[in-house]
């Protein structure tokens, strides 16, 4: 019933960030700072290796833009982690224990954060991203994941052990796999999902993390590519047009079906109105708290790569890896395309404390304004 699925390198939704930022040259700056690094090295271990302090560091590849309080924390690749304390008028690197891409960041206080990526990486900082610390990678995660499915099936759980069979599938690989979102309730409780239907909480603020890929009604293993909370519902995107939504009664997230065969990136809105956006400018919208998903007209034509709604005018925002932004004034109105500031792939979409925006890219963070 819930055959391993085989794991790839990457997921095709960073495959193509990939094969954007190769096409428009943006990791030329990387390249060459992560070979003068290792030079006469074959190989250092990104794990093992602390991020490479750059000369203009937004100009680099962001991946994603989150608030922390009335600051903003962005992550990108080689374990780029950029900090704006004024709207993203100006920015300045920190230190990343690891060289590793980070993807998604997650702070349920101003001060205490998360961060994931390549290589099923947690990151964590207690001082609002200020300094970072290693709370788990891959190598690790493949030895304590597995372990506690093992336990719990020689204790007479054998339902889990096609879960663990997935875990010694993926770890075969190496720790490659990325983790590709997370999500905190508090300071102490938190999930992140991933590729292969990868999913670890933690209780206790990331000390431990346990595998919850029995928590998903998701037999197929598909990709998990993000969770967000919208109005106390916690929500995950997938592939195959797959939704989840968290039942609290059952402690498991729900599959709630949709008419799409695409891939979800990630879901944003409010108590009245869902929206998941996918491939191809993709918008499924929900007015029912996630219970049914209809086809959402979009101006959109590329991939939807970050979406966000801002609660002061009850409006959306949409961005995608072409360089694509859509708008609207409110929620019941039509979204509308608006010219972007400077062209660039668009990997994901804030609001700033004032409500204007500003998207990451391949090129750096780019500040849009109010829509």
């Amino acid at each position: 019933m819930y055959p391993p699925r085989r794991a790839g390198a990457l997921t095709r939704h960073l495959r193509l960030l990939l094969i954007l930022a190769a096409a428009t040259g943006v990791l030329s700056a990387w390249s060459t700072t992560a070979a003068c690094r290792v030079a006469g090295d074959p190989f250092v271990d990104p794990l093992d290796t602390p991020s490479a302090s750059m000369p203009s560091p937004q100009t680099q590849p962001l991946l994603s833009i989150t608030r922390a309080g009335q600051r903003l924390v962005g992550v990108g690749m080689r374990g780029l982690i950029l900090l704006s304390d004024d709207d993203g008028k100006h920015w300045q690197q920190r230190p990343s224990p690891v060289a590793t891409d980070l993807i998604a960041a997650a702070f349920p206080t101003p001060l205490q954060g998360w961060v994931v990526g390549h290589n099923n990486v947690v990151l964590h900082t207690a001082d609002g991203g200020l300094s970072w610390t290693k709370q788990l990678d891959g190598r690790r995660a493949a030895i304590v994941l597995e372990a506690d499915y093992l336990e719990r099936i020689r204790a007479g759980d054998t339902s889990l052990q096609p879960f663990l069979d997935q875990l010694v599938l993926n770890d075969k690989a190496g720790p490659s796999l990325p983790l590709l979102s997370v999500w905190f309730k508090d300071a102490l409780h938190g999930t992140a999902v991933g590729a292969f239907g990868m999913v670890i909480r933690t209780d206790d603020g990331g000390k431990t993390w346990h595998p919850w890929l029995d928590h998903v009604d998701n037999p197929q293993f598909l990709h998990l590519n993000a969770i967000v909370e919208i109005d106390g519902e916690i929500y995950i995107a997938a592939e195959q047009g797959a939704l989840f939504q968290f039942d609290a009664t059952s402690s498991r997230f729900r599959l709630v079906q949709t008419d799409y065969a695409g891939s979800f990136f990630g879901i944003t809105g409010s108590k009245d109105v869902l929206i998941a956006y996918g491939l191809r400018g993709t918008l499924y919208r929900s007015t029912d708290r996630g219970a049914s998903w209809h086809r959402w007209e979009s101006p959109l034509h590329a991939t939807v790569t970050g979406g966000v709604y801002d609660a002061s005018h009850a409006s959306f925002a949409f961005v995608t890896a072409a360089g694509e932004i859509a708008v609207n004034s409110a929620a019941t109105t039509p979204l509308h395309l608006l010219h972007a500031p400077r062209p660039a792939p668009f990997t994901g979409i804030q609001t700033d404390t004032h409500g204007a925006l500003i998207a990451s890219s391949l090129a750096g963070p780019i500040f849009i304004g109010s829509p």
